[in-house]
């Protein structure tokens, strides 16, 4: 006879972050269902029983928000036995980075609004649901961490792009100026960037120095183990 298993819900919760006029805003939703109805929240859900947990992801956030074409990577798993007030839950986190500036959020099942917070402000904001404060204080950590040692910049740029707008990548997630010569020098050696002679800037449409990135676009994982932060928002 074989024993019954437990009785444990998998689901999947998403930090999804986009860039608008140099700032980073990420896309929280307003829960309609408890628990937590009323509170924001990651937009994110219950994997279905033969889903793929990335599939899962970008499909509970097109359900909840609308939104696609993100750039998605599994995060952080996080069980703790009391997150979900209506039994055992663990979740998946992810971490998703949409290229070009936010696109309007629509409301999707049980989800009274969507909304883009700047990033910055999130400490202001009133808790969030579940462990979502944590998940996505951990998010950004690792966020910044990839930008700094793997090529995630260049698959939100377009295909040529100004050292100002990598740049402005850099500052806007980092939440720091960057001296323009030290970053550019940095740039330079770090990353197989080619120059594109001839080009104009897209916006000013005069001659400009313009690059394309020639260097392998896989996302390899963390550089060493890392922990998230023991708090809850």
């Amino acid at each position: 006879m074989v024993a019954d298993l437990p009785r444990v819900a998998l689901a999947v919760d998403v930090a999804c972050f986009a860039l608008r006029d140099g700032e980073l805003e990420l896309l929280l939703v307003e829960r309609t269902a408890e628990p937590f109805a009323g509170m924001w929240a990651l937009p994110g859900g219950i994997v279905g029983a033969d889903e793929p947990l990335d599939g899962a992801a970008a499909r509970l956030l097109a359900e909840r928000t609308g939104v696609w074409g993100a750039f998605l990577e599994q995060l952080y798993t996080f069980g703790d036995p009391g997150r979900d007030p209506r039994g055992r839950t663990v979740a998946v986190a992810y971490y998703a980075l949409l290229p070009g500036a936010p696109p309007t959020p629509r409301t999707g099942r049980d989800v009274a609004s969507a909304v883009w917070h700047p990033a910055a402000a999130l400490p202001s904001l009133p808790s969030l649901a579940f462990d979502h404060g944590r998940i996505t204080g951990y998010a950004l950590a690792r966020l910044r961490q990839k930008l700094d040692y793997t090529p995630l910049a260049f698959h939100i740029l377009p295909e040529v792009f100004t050292m100002a707008d990598l740049r402005r990548i850099h500052e806007s997630i980092h939440d720091e100026p960057f001296d323009p010569s030290n970053f550019n020098r940095q740039m330079l050696a770090r990353w197989d960037l080619a120059p594109v002679p001839g080009e104009r800037d897209r916006r000013t449409r005069r001659p400009a120095r313009l690059y394309r990135y020639i260097g392998p676009r896989q996302i390899p994982g963390p550089p060493s183990p890392t922990t998230p932060p023991a708090s809850q928002s």
